[in-house]
């Protein structure tokens, strides 16, 4: 029996259809496609951003998972549901931001694309105020939750300066401005150092895929993304037991083989991928990484 996700499930995962990216492009990457956990984590930030923020001390979230997993895409996909409105200042008029630890982690860096998100360009005069500025700037601009992608590069700096960027995270919260941070797995320490911090934070994880209905509930959304004329069964339990035996256990992975697949099949008029459509791209696939690396 093919397996379905439920009206809220997706409706939350198709919130942002009005991006043109959103529809369907044949031989791109796919959108956001919604499953339970990730579901689960966009209502999170959600109740987090309406009934935590402005607070204070509001509780915050660490999204942990292991590469490939799409914390990225679930991140962006929920900014893009928070609309933001240029004042004539020129401030982005935004409750959520999204932005990218630095990978040498240090805390000014950081600092300076919280103030970019805000209001891009904007001059510090001194080194010292950059933080100062980042909170302001975030105020104005009525920031109520702050999204960190790659966190777990603050554990690329120093001691010194992973206790600054805490105090900085610590800051941010105690303006009651509730934070996200997304890591890997092995980074999920990164927090360990202020206990008191640490404990602000509720743990939400993105499972790696196994033999699941959530993972079947994941593909049935990718099926009905890449839209082929015809039933591709890719929730078949046929299919999920060849996917894992392929290590294609990765949201990554398999976004990445079913829209190359989809790509063949519409390139040779076929009408639905089949376990042989995708072994054809997996092995060429294969091929020409092994290629690229014999190059090297």
């Amino acid at each position: 029996m093919k397996a379905q996700i439920s009206e809220n499930e997706r409706d939350l995962g198709q919130e942002g259809a009005g991006d043109p990216g959103a529809q369907s492009a044949p031989t791109n990457l796919l959108a956001f496609v919604p499953h339970p956990s990730a579901v689960r984590v966009l209502k999170t930030l959600s109740w987090l951003r309406r009934h935590q923020a402005g607070l204070d001390r509001p509780k915050c979230l660490h999204l942990a998972a292991e590469a490939g997993m799409g914390k990225s895409r679930l991140l962006r996909h929920y900014v893009l549901q928070r609309t933001a409105e240029n004042s004539a200042s020129g401030l982005r008029r935004r409750e959520v931001v999204l932005v990218d630890a630095p990978f040498d982690g240090h805390h000014a860096k950081f600092a300076r694309s919280l103030i970019d998100a805000c209001l891009p360009g904007y001059s510090v005069n001194r080194a010292s105020r950059v933080y100062d500025s980042a909170l302001t700037l975030m105020a104005a601009s009525g920031v109520r939750q702050v999204l960190i992608d790659e966190a777990g590069n603050f554990l690329n700096a120093g001691r010194a300066t992973q206790q600054q960027t805490l105090a900085f995270l610590k800051a941010i919260s105690n303006r009651g401005i509730t934070v996200c941070i997304a890591t890997t797995r092995n980074m999920a320490n990164v927090l360990a150092a202020d206990e008191q911090l640490h404990s602000r934070f509720n743990r939400a994880e993105l499972p790696q895929w196994s033999e699941s209905r959530e993972f079947r509930l994941f593909l049935a959304g990718v099926e009905r993304a890449i839209s082929l004329p015809a039933p591709s069964h890719l929730d078949s339990m046929a299919v999920v037991r060849w996917l894992l035996l392929h290590d294609v256990s990765t949201t990554a992975r398999v976004v990445e083989l079913t829209t190359a697949a989809a790509g063949l099949a519409r390139q040779e008029g076929l009408p639905c991928l089949t376990v042989q459509v995708l072994d054809r791209v997996r092995v060429l696939d294969f091929d020409q990484r092994g290629n690229s690396n014999g190059h090297r």
